[in-house]
């Protein structure tokens, strides 16, 4: 497959506020009303090199590919990080929509990451040595009655369940102290993409999390899990992590990117 010299052109939105989205079950009845917030932020002066969007669509859905959402968080420091970061989850929201329905929802955001994979590498390769093109990435995909996870790196995802917050994902980095922030496998990184695949599914009053490491290494999952039980609205969640990521950060002169996006989920 050739690799194109220029991404893929931006079709969706990127949605820095709260909206509500509807999945209809048998009927054309609601089976499932998703509530979304999000939420990002960094140190002054510093390139933001995460990257987070929501598919567009809201209100009652006919798509049938369902809802995605996404968290890049760009390796670098130089502004190379951010154009990772936003070309992977821009090439999801854009060319998933366009993907067979019949496909199973992992096969079709596996063939997306690697084709973003490939561009990345292929831009890399013509690029000064040291200046490469790497993200690491989490994704949820809400269709019908189940959620579909892709994840690649050291982002995370969570979801909070009766009172209890569960980690869906593993951190793809080195074992060793020193190299916990040097990613074994990531969008970018490799010739062959590696990429862990999950499903499971939907229960009313589910919230799904994804995150950046400036909001899950920053506050600990003690921390996450208060800040997830003192709200319920998902945009209230999602700017109180940010904020409290960045607070606690500025208190130890620390300068990660801090991204939150939350999916609440409730019966219609």
């Amino acid at each position: 497959m050739s690799v194109p010299d220029t991404p893929p052109p931006v079709v969706a939105a990127f949605r820095p506020a709260s909206f509500e989205y509807r999945i209809p079950g048998a009927g054309g009845a609601v089976r499932w009303r998703l509530a979304v917030g999000s939420a990002t932020g960094t140190a002054p002066a510093k390139i933001n090199e995460d990257c987070h969007g929501v598919s567009e669509a809201e209100g009652l859905l006919d798509e049938p590919h369902g809802l995605l959402v996404a968290v890049a968080d760009g390796i670098g420091g130089d502004g190379s990080g951010r154009e990772a970061a936003e070309l992977a989850v821009r090439t999801l929201l854009s060319d998933y929509p366009a993907t067979p329905r019949s496909w199973p929802v992992a096969k079709a955001l596996d063939r997306l990451l690697c084709a973003a994979n490939d561009w990345l590498i292929a831009q890399s390769r013509r690029r000064r040595e040291g200046e490469s093109l790497v993200a690491t990435l989490s994704a949820l995909v809400f269709r019908d009655d189940r959620y579909h996870l892709a994840h690649v790196g050291d982002t995370r995802a969570y979801r909070f369940r009766d009172g209890r917050l569960e980690r869906l994902t593993t951190d793809h980095v080195w074992p060793r102290q020193d190299l916990r922030h040097v990613p074994r496998r990531a969008v970018g990184l490799d010739t062959h993409l590696v990429v862990d695949y999950a499903d499971g599914p939907l229960r009313a009053g589910d919230l799904f999390l994804l995150v950046s490491d400036g909001v899950w290494e920053v506050l600990g999952e003690a921390a996450l899990h208060d800040v997830v039980g003192r709200a319920a609205d998902p945009q209230a969640i999602a700017g109180n992590l940010v904020r409290e990521s960045l607070a606690r950060q500025a208190r130890y002169m620390g300068r990660n990117d801090a991204t939150a996006l939350a999916v609440r989920i409730d019966a219609g």
